[in-house]
């Protein structure tokens, strides 16, 4: 009796919380997972997927909502499953493997229906398998979305699973006053503004133009013209033997593609040396002369 007593409610944002912290947790298994097996030639993770995801999802079922009555998000958040009203336990042992049942077996059936309909023998019916498994999903997304919206209404059975088993999550003790702060979402707000500002107008930016700018008109470098005879046979723009050299009409050499690329970034690309001007694509040709 004591203990229904100090049960509260949870709050509707606490539940939505944690049914994203539960997604993430299966996700970053997952991710671990295919990073384990990335160069293994056998791609068994993709093949057997199915039962990779069954296998977590029944290794986080064991040791939280069998053990403890809530997932990971709600211990997290200090959430706990309840039962109903007059049961004195927080979960009943059926509710935890129903609970298991749902959340496991039946989503591994829906992935294998086709896979047991052909093994079992009754692959020539398929089609009308299909088309159940079709009608099926679209009742339950319709389902889903009616129990979400009574769940904002009324705050309780957040999904089908807590509806029909009766169960619904609670904080195990009353909580006190909550003191929100908004300095912390005003400044994610902020970051956030500010990253899809960046996001917007960075691929906007020409930085190849921008770096030509900057190296002709505030790094202006001035070569000594009795080095030119040296570094004839560097290139230019990377200062390294050019691979299919270039001209432009100055006695310097260029990458075929150091002169390409930049040229086609910036038209006004000039030769970053003698500063000699690219008029048009034309006049950038092949160097006659071989390279000993």
């Amino acid at each position: 009796m004591a203990d229904s007593l100090e049960k509260t409610p949870a709050l509707r944002v606490s539940q939505l919380d944690a049914s994203e912290l539960d997604s993430e947790v299966v996700h970053i298994v997952k991710a671990q997972l295919n990073k384990l097996f990335k160069y293994h030639k056998s791609n068994i993770l993709v093949t057997y997927d199915p039962e990779v995801s069954a296998l977590i999802k029944t290794l986080i079922w064991r040791f939280t909502i069998y053990a403890h009555d809530s997932t990971i998000g709600q211990q997290i958040l200090n959430l706990k499953y309840s039962g109903s009203e007059g049961q004195s336990l927080w979960m009943s042992r059926r509710q935890k493997i129903l609970y298991g049942l749902i959340l496991i077996v039946c989503p591994w059936l829906r992935e294998r229906a086709e896979t047991l309909a052909s093994f079992v023998g009754v692959s020539k019916y398929q089609a009308k398998i299909r088309k159940v498994l079709r009608w099926l999903d679209i009742s339950l997304k319709l389902a889903a979305v009616w129990n979400f919206l009574v769940f904002l209404q009324r705050g309780v059975y957040q999904t089908i699973t807590e509806r029909l088993l009766g169960i619904q999550a609670m904080f195990p003790s009353r909580q006190g006053i909550r003191q929100v702060s908004f300095e912390y979402m005003t400044r994610e707000l902020l970051w956030h503004g500010f990253s899809e500002f960046l996001f917007f107008t960075l691929p906007l930016v020409n930085f190849q133009r921008v770096k030509n700018f900057v190296r002709r008109h505030v790094l202006n470098r001035h070569e000594d013209p009795a080095l030119d005879g040296l570094r004839v046979m560097e290139c230019a723009v990377c200062e390294d033997v050019p691979t299919n050299p270039q001209e432009i009409g100055c006695p310097h050499l260029f990458c075929y593609y150091c002169v390409q690329s930049n040229y086609k970034a910036d038209p006004g690309f000039s030769c970053p040396r003698c500063r000699t001007s690219i008029p048009s694509v034309d006049s950038i040709r092949p160097y006659r002369t071989v390279i000993s």
